[in-house]
Protein backbone atom coordinates (compact mmCIF):
# COMPACT_ATOMS: atom_id res chain seq x y z
CA UNK A 1 0.00 0.00 0.00
CA UNK A 2 1.62 3.68 -1.11
CA UNK A 3 1.37 6.07 1.17
CA UNK A 4 0.13 9.54 0.24
CA UNK A 5 2.18 12.55 -0.24
CA UNK A 6 1.32 15.61 2.15
CA UNK A 7 2.16 18.23 -0.87
CA UNK A 8 2.08 17.44 -4.56
CA UNK A 9 4.95 19.81 -5.38
CA UNK A 10 7.18 21.83 -2.93
CA UNK A 11 7.79 25.15 -4.28
CA UNK A 12 11.51 26.39 -4.60
CA UNK A 13 12.05 30.14 -2.78
CA UNK A 14 13.12 31.38 -6.37
CA UNK A 15 9.46 30.52 -7.77
CA UNK A 16 8.31 31.55 -4.81
CA UNK A 17 9.30 35.09 -5.18
CA UNK A 18 8.83 34.54 -8.92
CA UNK A 19 6.76 38.10 -10.07
CA UNK A 20 3.46 36.85 -12.05
CA UNK A 21 4.75 39.37 -14.85
CA UNK A 22 7.43 39.72 -17.24
CA UNK A 23 8.44 43.33 -17.37
CA UNK A 24 11.46 45.19 -19.59
CA UNK A 25 11.86 49.23 -20.31
CA UNK A 26 11.36 50.02 -24.28
CA UNK A 27 13.64 52.36 -26.08
CA UNK A 28 10.80 54.95 -25.82
CA UNK A 29 10.62 53.97 -22.12
CA UNK A 30 14.47 54.58 -21.54
CA UNK A 31 14.22 57.90 -23.06
CA UNK A 32 10.96 58.69 -20.94
CA UNK A 33 12.92 57.59 -17.41
CA UNK A 34 16.44 59.41 -18.60
CA UNK A 35 14.29 62.78 -18.69
CA UNK A 36 12.29 61.91 -15.84
CA UNK A 37 15.32 61.61 -13.89
CA UNK A 38 16.98 64.42 -15.21
CA UNK A 39 14.08 66.69 -14.22
CA UNK A 40 13.22 65.23 -10.43
CA UNK A 41 17.89 65.91 -10.55
CA UNK A 42 17.11 69.65 -11.40
CA UNK A 43 13.84 69.78 -9.23
CA UNK A 44 15.59 68.91 -6.15
CA UNK A 45 18.83 71.19 -7.06
CA UNK A 46 16.84 74.30 -7.76
CA UNK A 47 13.33 73.86 -5.49
CA UNK A 48 11.43 74.78 -8.55
CA UNK A 49 8.07 74.01 -7.77
CA UNK A 50 6.87 74.15 -10.98
CA UNK A 51 9.41 71.28 -11.85
CA UNK A 52 8.25 69.21 -9.10
CA UNK A 53 4.70 69.70 -10.80
CA UNK A 54 5.87 68.44 -13.74
CA UNK A 55 7.34 65.30 -11.94
CA UNK A 56 4.15 64.62 -10.57
CA UNK A 57 2.93 64.57 -13.81
CA UNK A 58 4.69 62.42 -16.02
CA UNK A 59 4.49 60.14 -12.20
CA UNK A 60 1.21 59.56 -13.16
CA UNK A 61 1.46 59.37 -16.66
CA UNK A 62 3.67 56.21 -15.91
CA UNK A 63 1.59 54.72 -13.07
CA UNK A 64 -1.62 54.98 -15.80
CA UNK A 65 0.38 53.14 -18.18
CA UNK A 66 1.15 50.17 -16.19
CA UNK A 67 -2.56 50.12 -14.74
CA UNK A 68 -3.64 50.05 -18.82
CA UNK A 69 -1.10 47.72 -20.08
CA UNK A 70 -1.84 45.22 -17.02
CA UNK A 71 -5.47 45.21 -17.77
CA UNK A 72 -4.31 44.23 -21.11
CA UNK A 73 -3.67 40.93 -20.29
CA UNK A 74 -4.60 40.35 -17.26
CA UNK A 75 -7.91 38.58 -17.96
CA UNK A 76 -6.62 36.33 -21.50
CA UNK A 77 -7.35 33.20 -21.59
CA UNK A 78 -4.79 30.94 -23.74
CA UNK A 79 -5.68 26.93 -25.39
CA UNK A 80 -3.12 25.77 -27.77
CA UNK A 81 -4.13 23.12 -30.44
CA UNK A 82 -1.34 21.53 -32.11
CA UNK A 83 -2.55 19.56 -35.82
CA UNK A 84 -3.29 16.04 -35.50
CA UNK A 85 -0.71 15.70 -38.50
CA UNK A 86 3.02 17.06 -38.02
CA UNK A 87 5.58 15.48 -40.29
CA UNK A 88 9.21 16.06 -39.93
CA UNK A 89 10.61 18.92 -41.44
CA UNK A 90 7.68 19.84 -42.82
CA UNK A 91 5.74 23.41 -41.51
CA UNK A 92 2.97 21.85 -39.02
CA UNK A 93 0.30 24.13 -38.09
CA UNK A 94 -0.68 25.08 -34.13
CA UNK A 95 -3.68 26.75 -33.36
CA UNK A 96 -4.35 29.14 -30.50
CA UNK A 97 -7.33 30.52 -29.01
CA UNK A 98 -7.04 33.66 -27.42
CA UNK A 99 -10.37 35.14 -25.08
CA UNK A 100 -10.21 38.58 -22.65
CA UNK A 101 -13.21 38.45 -20.73
CA UNK A 102 -12.76 41.65 -18.88
CA UNK A 103 -12.06 44.44 -21.54
CA UNK A 104 -10.61 44.26 -25.17
CA UNK A 105 -7.05 43.62 -25.93
CA UNK A 106 -3.93 44.96 -28.18
CA UNK A 107 -0.97 44.82 -29.37
CA UNK A 108 -0.37 41.62 -28.25
CA UNK A 109 2.99 39.54 -29.49
CA UNK A 110 2.81 35.81 -28.67
CA UNK A 111 5.80 33.97 -28.48
CA UNK A 112 5.92 29.93 -28.90
CA UNK A 113 9.00 28.99 -30.53
CA UNK A 114 8.08 31.73 -33.13
CA UNK A 115 6.68 35.32 -32.86
CA UNK A 116 3.41 36.56 -33.97
CA UNK A 117 1.95 39.69 -33.97
CA UNK A 118 -1.99 40.31 -32.34
CA UNK A 119 -3.76 43.55 -33.13
CA UNK A 120 -7.22 43.24 -31.62
CA UNK A 121 -8.90 41.42 -29.78
CA UNK A 122 -12.49 42.06 -28.82
CA UNK A 123 -14.09 41.55 -25.16
CA UNK A 124 -15.33 38.28 -24.85
CA UNK A 125 -14.45 37.14 -28.35
CA UNK A 126 -12.52 34.10 -28.57
CA UNK A 127 -9.95 34.29 -31.37
CA UNK A 128 -8.21 32.07 -33.37
CA UNK A 129 -5.00 32.40 -34.54
CA UNK A 130 -2.39 30.16 -36.53
CA UNK A 131 1.21 29.20 -36.42
CA UNK A 132 3.58 27.19 -38.57
CA UNK A 133 6.43 24.99 -37.04
CA UNK A 134 8.67 22.95 -37.64
CA UNK A 135 9.79 19.98 -36.21
CA UNK A 136 13.16 18.56 -37.58
CA UNK A 137 12.93 15.05 -36.48
CA UNK A 138 9.92 12.60 -35.95
CA UNK A 139 8.79 10.93 -32.41
CA UNK A 140 7.48 12.92 -29.59
CA UNK A 141 7.87 16.48 -28.47
CA UNK A 142 6.62 18.56 -25.74
CA UNK A 143 5.29 22.06 -26.55
CA UNK A 144 6.47 24.25 -23.61
CA UNK A 145 4.88 27.41 -21.95
CA UNK A 146 3.30 29.86 -23.72
CA UNK A 147 4.36 33.69 -23.54
CA UNK A 148 2.32 37.20 -24.22
CA UNK A 149 3.79 40.32 -24.34
CA UNK A 150 1.98 43.46 -24.55
CA UNK A 151 3.37 47.35 -25.15
CA UNK A 152 -0.02 48.67 -24.57
CA UNK A 153 -0.72 51.67 -24.20
CA UNK A 154 2.36 54.26 -24.59
CA UNK A 155 5.12 51.79 -25.16
CA UNK A 156 7.32 52.64 -22.22
CA UNK A 157 7.13 48.85 -20.96
CA UNK A 158 7.39 45.59 -22.80
CA UNK A 159 5.17 43.62 -20.06
CA UNK A 160 4.44 39.73 -20.33
CA UNK A 161 2.68 36.88 -19.05
CA UNK A 162 3.66 33.15 -19.29
CA UNK A 163 0.89 30.27 -19.50
CA UNK A 164 2.11 27.04 -17.91
CA UNK A 165 1.22 24.42 -20.76
CA UNK A 166 2.78 21.27 -22.11
CA UNK A 167 1.03 19.82 -24.85
CA UNK A 168 2.44 16.69 -26.09
CA UNK A 169 3.21 16.51 -29.89
CA UNK A 170 4.19 13.07 -31.92
CA UNK A 171 5.72 14.44 -35.32
CA UNK A 172 5.62 11.78 -37.73
CA UNK A 173 8.12 10.59 -40.21
CA UNK A 174 8.53 12.75 -43.33
CA UNK A 175 6.59 10.89 -46.47
CA UNK A 176 9.46 9.71 -49.22
CA UNK A 177 8.19 8.94 -52.56
CA UNK A 178 9.15 5.35 -53.49
CA UNK A 179 9.47 3.22 -56.70
CA UNK A 180 6.01 0.68 -57.40
CA UNK A 181 8.95 -1.91 -57.66
CA UNK A 182 8.80 -2.53 -53.66
CA UNK A 183 5.14 -4.01 -54.31
CA UNK A 184 5.25 -7.52 -54.06
CA UNK A 185 2.11 -10.26 -54.74
CA UNK A 186 -1.20 -11.35 -53.05
CA UNK A 187 -0.37 -12.74 -49.71
CA UNK A 188 3.79 -12.09 -50.27
CA UNK A 189 4.31 -14.25 -52.47
CA UNK A 190 7.19 -13.23 -54.78
CA UNK A 191 8.43 -10.05 -55.71
CA UNK A 192 5.78 -8.98 -58.55
CA UNK A 193 4.45 -5.85 -59.69
CA UNK A 194 0.63 -6.76 -58.51
CA UNK A 195 -2.17 -6.37 -60.82
CA UNK A 196 -4.49 -3.58 -59.75
CA UNK A 197 -8.10 -3.44 -60.46
CA UNK A 198 -10.14 -0.80 -60.55
CA UNK A 199 -12.32 -0.64 -57.65
CA UNK A 200 -14.87 1.83 -57.58
CA UNK A 201 -15.07 5.56 -57.99
CA UNK A 202 -15.10 8.29 -55.25
CA UNK A 203 -15.28 12.35 -54.80
CA UNK A 204 -11.82 13.59 -56.02
CA UNK A 205 -9.55 14.65 -52.68
CA UNK A 206 -6.63 17.51 -53.12
CA UNK A 207 -4.00 15.54 -53.54
CA UNK A 208 -4.84 12.85 -55.84
CA UNK A 209 -2.98 12.15 -58.55
CA UNK A 210 -4.19 13.05 -61.79
CA UNK A 211 -3.95 10.06 -63.98
CA UNK A 212 -6.68 8.30 -61.58
CA UNK A 213 -9.04 11.37 -62.26
CA UNK A 214 -12.16 10.16 -64.69
CA UNK A 215 -12.44 12.69 -66.96
CA UNK A 216 -15.30 11.50 -69.01
CA UNK A 217 -17.33 11.38 -65.61
CA UNK A 218 -17.27 15.33 -65.71
CA UNK A 219 -21.09 15.41 -65.33
CA UNK A 220 -20.32 14.27 -61.85
CA UNK A 221 -17.94 16.62 -61.08
CA UNK A 222 -13.97 15.25 -60.55
CA UNK A 223 -14.17 12.20 -59.50
CA UNK A 224 -11.10 9.72 -59.00
CA UNK A 225 -10.74 6.18 -59.52
CA UNK A 226 -10.03 3.79 -56.21
CA UNK A 227 -7.85 1.20 -57.45
CA UNK A 228 -7.08 -2.45 -55.20
CA UNK A 229 -3.74 -4.58 -55.69
CA UNK A 230 -3.97 -8.17 -56.34
CA UNK A 231 -6.84 -9.78 -54.82
CA UNK A 232 -8.20 -7.03 -53.56
CA UNK A 233 -9.04 -7.07 -49.90
CA UNK A 234 -6.41 -5.21 -48.52
CA UNK A 235 -2.72 -3.53 -48.58
CA UNK A 236 0.01 -4.51 -45.70
CA UNK A 237 2.83 -2.80 -45.49
CA UNK A 238 6.08 -5.46 -43.97
CA UNK A 239 8.86 -3.91 -42.76
CA UNK A 240 12.08 -5.49 -42.71
CA UNK A 241 15.38 -4.71 -40.70
CA UNK A 242 18.79 -3.64 -43.09
CA UNK A 243 19.34 -0.09 -44.76
CA UNK A 244 18.35 2.91 -43.49
CA UNK A 245 15.70 3.28 -40.94
CA UNK A 246 14.70 6.97 -41.48
CA UNK A 247 14.33 6.17 -45.48
CA UNK A 248 12.29 3.11 -45.43
CA UNK A 249 9.82 5.06 -42.51
CA UNK A 250 9.61 7.66 -44.95
CA UNK A 251 8.97 5.64 -47.72
CA UNK A 252 6.53 3.69 -45.51
CA UNK A 253 4.27 6.80 -44.22
CA UNK A 254 4.28 7.80 -48.31
CA UNK A 255 2.58 4.37 -48.86
CA UNK A 256 0.35 4.83 -45.75
CA UNK A 257 -0.68 8.16 -47.34
CA UNK A 258 -1.48 6.78 -51.07
CA UNK A 259 -3.20 4.19 -49.89
CA UNK A 260 -5.41 6.16 -47.39
CA UNK A 261 -6.38 8.57 -50.09
CA UNK A 262 -7.05 5.85 -52.39
CA UNK A 263 -9.85 4.36 -49.70
CA UNK A 264 -8.10 1.13 -49.38
CA UNK A 265 -8.18 -0.69 -46.61
CA UNK A 266 -4.59 -0.86 -44.90
CA UNK A 267 -2.06 -1.83 -42.71
CA UNK A 268 1.46 -2.20 -41.17
CA UNK A 269 3.54 -5.08 -39.59
CA UNK A 270 6.39 -4.24 -37.90
CA UNK A 271 8.33 -6.65 -35.42
CA UNK A 272 5.82 -7.64 -32.89
CA UNK A 273 3.30 -5.47 -34.19
CA UNK A 274 -0.04 -5.99 -36.42
CA UNK A 275 -2.13 -3.16 -36.42
CA UNK A 276 -4.93 -4.85 -38.65
CA UNK A 277 -6.61 -3.57 -41.62
CA UNK A 278 -8.77 -0.47 -41.33
CA UNK A 279 -9.70 2.96 -44.34
CA UNK A 280 -10.50 5.70 -41.30
CA UNK A 281 -8.99 8.54 -40.01
CA UNK A 282 -8.05 6.95 -36.38
CA UNK A 283 -6.52 3.97 -38.32
CA UNK A 284 -4.07 6.24 -40.11
CA UNK A 285 -3.20 8.16 -37.23
CA UNK A 286 -2.26 4.75 -35.42
CA UNK A 287 -0.35 3.72 -37.91
CA UNK A 288 1.58 6.81 -38.30
CA UNK A 289 1.89 6.78 -34.75
CA UNK A 290 3.44 3.30 -34.52
CA UNK A 291 5.77 4.54 -37.27
CA UNK A 292 6.77 7.91 -35.61
CA UNK A 293 7.90 5.98 -32.37
CA UNK A 294 9.35 3.23 -33.71
CA UNK A 295 13.43 3.12 -32.42
CA UNK A 296 14.11 -0.27 -34.67
CA UNK A 297 13.10 -3.02 -36.63
CA UNK A 298 14.14 -6.44 -36.09
CA UNK A 299 12.55 -9.76 -38.25
CA UNK A 300 8.27 -9.14 -38.34
CA UNK A 301 6.69 -12.22 -36.80
CA UNK A 302 4.18 -12.30 -39.75
CA UNK A 303 1.10 -13.78 -38.85
CA UNK A 304 -1.85 -14.90 -40.63
CA UNK A 305 -3.02 -12.38 -42.84
CA UNK A 306 -6.21 -11.57 -44.51
CA UNK A 307 -6.54 -14.25 -47.44
CA UNK A 308 -6.07 -12.18 -50.54
CA UNK A 309 -4.13 -9.17 -49.36
CA UNK A 310 -1.70 -7.59 -51.31
CA UNK A 311 1.58 -7.34 -49.30
CA UNK A 312 3.88 -4.69 -49.78
CA UNK A 313 7.90 -5.87 -48.40
CA UNK A 314 10.60 -2.44 -47.23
Amino acid sequence: MSSRPWFKKSLSLSELLKPPRGFALTKTGKVFFSFLTAVILVAMLTGNNLLFLIIAFLLSFMVVSGIESEMNIRHLEVNRSPSPEIYAGMPGEICYSIRNLKQDSARLVLHDGGKMNITHIPRGVREIFRQERTFSRRGRHLLGNVTIFTTYPYGLFRKSITFDMEDPVIVFPAPIPCSPAVFAGDSGEGRGGGIESISHVRAYIPGDALSSIVWKKQHMGFVSRVSQGGGGSGSILVLHPGGDLEQKLGQAVFLVLEWWRSGVSFGISANSHFSGLGASVAHKASVLKVLALLDNLGEPEIGNFPKGCHVVHL
